[in-house]
């Protein structure tokens, strides 16, 4: 609830409003009983997708509960145009996917919250009254909820998708992009016109586009002013700095004298006449 903690947990307190218990089962067939804790949403922030004084807010929403299921179980209430489900509580609305094939966001797994939108305020105050010593059924055959081997097959077919349906969906992407495309070329070539007042402004698209923004780029650029540096950098600048360069360069002549004596006498060796 830390998500609405500075909107429907304040007004909450200050109005009083009451949280409903709601028990709900998978199906007829089982025993165990889970509960759902609903309220009417309320929160400062106002969103056209989920009205104030029709939208129900609950929370403890098991993982394997659907929109069709919650539809299902608050249909006696009234008309249920909509229902949201989120990871955690929020005023606005969930993320809508361009494409079906190719999702920008991950769906909402686990225990989550929801919000159930009604046609009428008066049949969100008849849902908040709902009956807690019978628990509502969320699988029914009307609307059943698939899961088990049945929903890993459904869910291992969908991974495999058509073909024509996925080139068909490539091609509504490229088309809408290179719309986008269009405008905004048109939208820049209109900005380089100038204005009434002979204001202009500049684009890439100009006379001299500068360079794209790439990372190679960039790490080409970094190279190029590490080089710089290194050639300004002041080497042995003060009297220890030559010092020290002085003895490390005696070291160095001293060691590759005593390597070159170690060639020498190698050679000699080698070349020894043995006539016998």
């Amino acid at each position: 609830m830390e998500g609405e903690r500075n909107g429907e947990d304040s007004i909450d307190e200050a109005a009083g409003v009451e949280i409903g218990a709601l028990p709900v089962k998978f199906s007829a067939d089982t025993s165990a009983t889970h509960w759902l804790f609903c309220k009417e949403h309320t929160v400062r922030e106002k969103n056209e997708g989920k009205p104030e004084g029709r939208t129900l807010f609950i929370v403890n929403v098991p993982p394997y509960c659907t929109q069709d299921s919650l539809k299902q179980v608050f249909s006696g209430c009234g008309d249920v145009p909509a229902v949201y489900l989120h990871q955690k509580p929020t005023g606005g609305l969930p993320p809508q996917e361009d494409s079906v094939f190719f999702p920008k966001h991950c769906p909402v797994k686990g225990f989550k919250v929801a919000y159930v939108v009604f046609k009428k305020s008066s049949e969100l105050q008849k849902a908040l009254k709902l009956n807690s010593s019978k628990p509502l059924m969320l699988s029914t055959q009307k609307s059943p909820i698939i899961c088990g081997i049945r929903k890993w097959c459904e869910e291992y077919n969908a991974v495999i998708p058509d073909p024509e349906a996925v080139q068909k969906d490539i091609d509504q992407f490229m088309e809408k992009f290179d719309l986008d495309v269009a405008k905004q070329v048109e939208m820049e070539k209109q900005a380089m016109e100038g204005n009434e007042e002979g204001w202009m402004t500049v684009t890439k698209r100009g006379r001299k586009p500068g360079f794209a923004r790439k990372e190679s780029v960039g790490k080409k650029i970094m190279a190029k002013e590490s080089k710089k540096r290194l050639r300004k950098e002041l080497q042995n600048f003060y009297t220890f700095q030559i010092k020290e360069s002085k003895m490390k360069n005696i070291i160095a002549l001293r060691q590759k004298f005593e390597e070159d004596k170690k060639k020498i006498i190698a050679l000699k060796q080698s070349r020894r006449f043995k006539p016998f």
